[in-house]
């Protein structure tokens, strides 16, 4: 898991089994003050496997190896089907966005 801490609250990147045995990168956010409250978690995968993702040593999965957010972007290495890595990067500000209008919690 990465942590990077965010104006929102502390930003976690995991990864976990999702439908039909996918592995895919999940978000959530943890509270500044009492890190063991979770103030909002994405209702669908961060990162998952795309076609060019799905064949490897073993399929159908992606996993976070860390995040960082520079320039207001959060970067994400990720490691594909466990045969090679690339990075996904994502405006931090449209993630944060996602959970103001999905969960209204900030």
């Amino acid at each position: 898991m990465a942590r990077d801490r965010t104006e929102a609250g502390w930003l976690v990147i995991s990864h976990g089994v999702g439908q039909c045995e996918n592995i895919a990168s999940a978000a959530f956010l943890l509270d500044h003050d009492d890190p063991t409250k979770v103030i909002g978690r994405l209702p669908e995968p961060l990162i998952k496997p795309n076609a060019a993702e799905r064949d490897g040593y073993v399929p159908n999965v992606v996993y976070s190896c860390g995040s960082l957010v520079h320039n207001g972007q959060l970067v994400i290495p990720y490691g594909i089907s466990d045969y090679a890595t690339t990075f996904a990067t994502l405006p931090l500000d449209q993630i944060l966005a996602r959970w103001n209008s999905q969960h209204n919690q900030f």
